[in-house]
């Protein structure tokens, strides 16, 4: 099995980026990596260079994604990157491609995800937020109890990928929707995805029953380590400013305050079962959520390498 990893990335992201893929070179065995780029200035790209030190390479897919002629308005050009990993011969020779958004911090080896045994076109993680509001199924017209995933790291199967044309299929949903590229991945790999042990798509939107050191992959999908920092844990935020402490992007990653930030709203989340019982749907839902439980379920799914289940919240007792 040939397998690589890649992250994508604009000219505002790209140090960002850079800094993820250090941290994956850093905690796994060798395998290919790939920063596809778009518009980055010299200085940042030679910065890149210093930091990766050729065991990241980086491409320039500007004017691949130019002649394509994808545009969305307010959407990155970079953030659609992924919807051509079928058409961008760097992909070529892979079996698995994994993707990984640079908001997310590894602290395990990258292999490990990219080399699993796969039964569908795609590995993806549950994104539970989205079981609060139901309505999206319809939104998207996705069938009754579809699942969704969270496409901030995914490893795809490139041979069942490009046999089936699901990337094509994904691109053609997002220019016929004028949607994101999460939502049209959901619709095009509908009942092709399979459960990724939610390990490794942690996601810290103030859930307060798993932390960055049981992560084996932390994404930090509310507040940013370059951002207000809500949320990310300090031992994260220490990394974050060890990977960047040679490179012109230390700034962003400096403690501004002296404690986590966030505590508070994980705090407040102990009190969902009171809002529950006088708040709407959404709220209701959120009362009955049980974060560890879901987890085990997923991760006993993963484990048997399961087909994302439908009504995966009525499975929880949430929904």
């Amino acid at each position: 099995m040939t397998k690589c990893f890649f992250l994508a990335a604009d000219a505002e992201y790209f140090p960002y980026a850079s800094l993820a893929a250090r941290r994956i070179v850093d905690v796994s065995a060798p395998i290919d990596g790939y920063l596809l780029y778009t518009g980055a200035s010299e200085p940042d790209l030679e910065a890149g260079r210093h930091l990766l030190k050729g065991k990241v390479e980086l491409v320039d897919v500007a004017d691949f994604m130019t002649s394509r002629g994808f545009r969305f308005g307010a959407y990155s050009i970079a953030a659609y990157t992924r919807l051509f990993a079928d058409q961008l011969p760097v992909f070529g020779p892979y079996d698995r491609v994994a993707y990984t958004d640079c908001d997310v911090l590894f602290n395990r080896d990258i292999n490990e995800l990219a080399g699993q045994e796969l039964h569908a076109p795609m590995l993806a993680a549950h994104d539970d937020y989205m079981y609060f509001r139901p309505s999206y199924r319809q939104k998207l017209g996705l069938k009754p109890g579809a699942p969704y995933f969270n496409s901030g790291v995914v490893v795809f199967d490139m041979g069942a990928v490009r046999a089936d044309g699901l990337l094509e299929r994904t691109r053609n949903t997002a220019i016929q929707g004028k949607m994101n590229d999460q939502n049209a991945l959901n619709i095009a790999f509908e009942g092709k995805w399979q459960t990724m042990h939610p390990n490794w798509n942690l996601q810290s939107l103030g859930t307060r029953e798993f932390r960055f050191s049981q992560a084996w992959a932390r994404h930090f999908a509310g507040g940013k380590p370059w951002g207000n920092q809500v949320g990310v844990e300090l031992e994260a935020l220490s990394i974050w400013r060890d990977l960047a402490k040679d490179t012109p992007w230390r700034k962003p990653f400096e403690q501004r305050i002296r404690f986590e930030r966030g505590v508070m709203k994980r705090f407040l989340r102990r009190f969902d079962a009171v809002a529950g019982l006088f708040g709407n749907e959404v709220q209701r839902r959120r009362a009955r959520y049980d974060g560890a439980k879901m987890h085990q379920i997923y991760a006993r799914q993963a484990e048997e390498g399961a087909l994302a289940v439908r009504f995966p919240e009525v499975l929880g007792g949430f929904g």
